[in-house]
């Protein structure tokens, strides 16, 4: 059981390093709006549908579900219907922070998003789809928490440095002929499109180490519902 336990977590560790690097080498973030398809709408949709299959299918094997064609069947159909749950989230982003003019709001809010989203995820195939249940006292999981705080505190300081360096320019050349000439909001926006790609990499390696650390925390945290 321990050993089968290691391997589910290292397939989801091996596929959530791919699913990171895949993403940020080729679209930086994993966004999907409805009705934008577009090369990264596209991108987007195979890997989060591939991922969430992957995740179903470890998850089905902790009760040693059914195999063969039906398996990967549902494994398929869930993978579709978690990404078109993601892809609604991320279009009632677009839908309301895409509207202010700074990028990195919007980039942080994708982001986050994508971590709450693997949270809920992550639990509901533990309970639902794993037949896990949550022990009364888990196992340590002290240091995971300290790496899963200190990875979010170190994203949000990434995150409040390039804003500070927006505000900075806005105070100093606000007021400047040439931002004038194209207009504040624009040049907000043109300036935080560029810090915003730069923090992909810090985002892509704080929402990978995340979500492998929830996974890890539900896997200390829980025993079959068969247990006592």
């Amino acid at each position: 059981m321990e050993d089968q336990r290691k391997n589910e977590l290292a397939v989801v560790i091996a596929a959530t390093v791919v699913f990171g690097f895949m993403n940020r080498i080729l679209i930086r973030i994993p966004y999907m709006v409805l009705g934008d398809f577009s090369f990264s709408f596209l991108i987007s949709v195979v890997t989060w549908w591939i991922y969430n299959s992957v995740l179903f299918s470890v998850a089905e094997q902790m009760q040693m579900g059914d195999g063969g064609k039906k398996r990967i069947g549902k494994m398929i159909l869930f993978g579709f219907l978690a990404t078109l749950i993601k892809a609604g989230i991320d279009t009632c982003i677009d839908l309301t922070v895409a509207r202010q003019p700074n990028m990195l709001l919007l980039v942080a809010a994708m982001e986050m998003s994508m971590i709450l989203y693997i949270a809920g995820l992550d639990y509901f195939l533990f309970v639902k789809v794993g037949k896990r249940k949550i022990k009364q006292e888990g196992k340590e999981i002290n240091a995971l928490v300290t790496i899963f705080v200190s990875l979010l505190i170190f994203y949000g300081g990434t995150l409040f440095y390039y804003l500070k360096q927006v505000n900075y320019a806005v105070e100093r050349y606000g007021t400047s002929s040439m931002v004038q000439e194209i207009g504040l909001d624009n040049a907000i926006w043109n300036l935080t499109t560029m810090l915003g790609r730069r923090s992909t990499t810090v985002g892509a390696v704080v929402y990978v180490g995340c979500f492998i650390i929830i996974w890890w925390i539900l896997e200390k945290i829980t025993v079959s519902q068969e247990s006592n």
